[in-house]
């Protein structure tokens, strides 16, 4: 391929904002085309593995010419991790009516330098990369966006930029995800000790632990709390935007009435897909398939079977964490489900 101009990367939606550089100053962009996306389970680095070229572009002559291109209608699903976000996104990637970005790097990337500061050169960032991904495959289609939850806190930010946008908050119940990280081992816990951290960083939620009774904590535990901070964030953003704007679901609502749950997301993000077609999704691959690996047949009750082994091995550690959680929750006041 040849070396892309700064035009030809804005009037083309394949050419992906991936990254700013460390002063902010520069903005990379990822070639992926769209039949390639559905092989890649998420948007990053981790899973282009240096496959699809790159281009960089100063970021204010980005800015500066972006006004231009066409945008589409640009809605969002955020998620707690490990509550089956990514088999919605993949529900709703209908061709000619949504076009749907899974884990793009650049809103990791926004989100760490939001926690950072959201100063009005962030906030242009924010704006400049809402811009990029608004831009629709074909006329009519709607743009919807799964981030990371190492992303969420743009879940504000996003929100008041866009007025007219919409947010699915998906979670789970501690248990569930408890059991999700677990059944993935030593990766697992790694995982809820980062997200444990990272939320640390913006989370008002003050447990009032101290450094060393965090230290003595299990992986567990320290999970537990990361969930509730989750929790509490979700509530916080459905009470402060209203059911016009944010709607909550529970993973376990939509592995159980997939169809019923299904209709209502893409009524609320104005998808205009007819009761046949809703019924055709969920009762068909989609559903049927694991969701990050789609050679698995993987479906509801392949996921309860799962959970139940987990829940065997640790069955005594998951029911104390799940009894303290509860207890911390009270005891600082916090919801044990958004929005409710």
């Amino acid at each position: 391929m040849a070396e892309p101009s700064l035009q030809d990367v804005l009037s083309s939606p394949e050419w992906i904002p991936h990254t700013f550089d460390a002063q902010g100053a520069n903005l990379t962009f990822v070639h992926v085309p769209r039949e390639a996306r559905s092989d890649l389970m998420f948007l990053s680095d981790e899973h282009f593995a240096g496959n699809y070229p790159r281009v960089a572009f100063p970021a204010d002559k980005v800015a500066a010419q972006v006004a231009a291109v066409d945008r589409a209608p640009i809605h969002f699903i955020f998620h707690t991790s490990y509550c089956c976000s990514t088999l919605l996104a993949k529900a709703l990637d209908v061709p000619g009516t949504a076009t749907i970005l899974k884990e793009p790097d650049v809103l990791i990337n926004l989100a760490n330098r939001v926690i950072r500061s959201y100063d009005p050169g962030n906030r242009q960032r924010v704006e400049l990369v809402l811009k990029l991904l608004e831009r629709p495959f074909a006329p009519g289609e709607a743009v919807i966006v799964k981030p990371t939850n190492f992303a969420n806190r743009l879940v504000d930010v996003v929100l008041a930029q866009r007025p007219a946008s919409r947010a699915v908050l998906l979670y789970s119940d501690v248990e569930t995800f408890l059991r999700s990280l677990l059944k993935r081992g030593m990766f697992g816990r790694i995982f809820g000790r980062r997200l444990f951290t990272q939320l640390s960083g913006w989370s008002p939620i003050e447990f009032g632990y101290g450094p060393d009774e965090l230290l003595q904590q299990t992986d567990v535990q320290i999970a537990a709390l990361a969930w509730l901070m989750q929790i509490a964030h979700f509530d916080a953003i459905a009470r402060a935007f209203g059911p016009d704007r944010v709607t909550v679901i529970d993973s376990v609502e939509l592995l159980a009435r997939s169809e019923a749950v299904l209709g209502k997301v893409q009524s609320f993000f104005g998808l205009g897909l007819g009761g046949d077609a809703v019924a055709a999704i969920a009762s068909g691959p989609v559903f049927s398939r694991h969701s990050k690996f789609a050679d698995r047949d993987y479906d509801a009750a392949s996921r309860a079977e799962e959970h139940e082994a987990a829940s065997k091995v640790h069955s005594e550690e998951l029911g104390m964490v799940a009894q303290w959680i509860e207890a911390v929750a009270a005891q600082i006041g916090a919801p044990l489900r958004p929005g409710l």
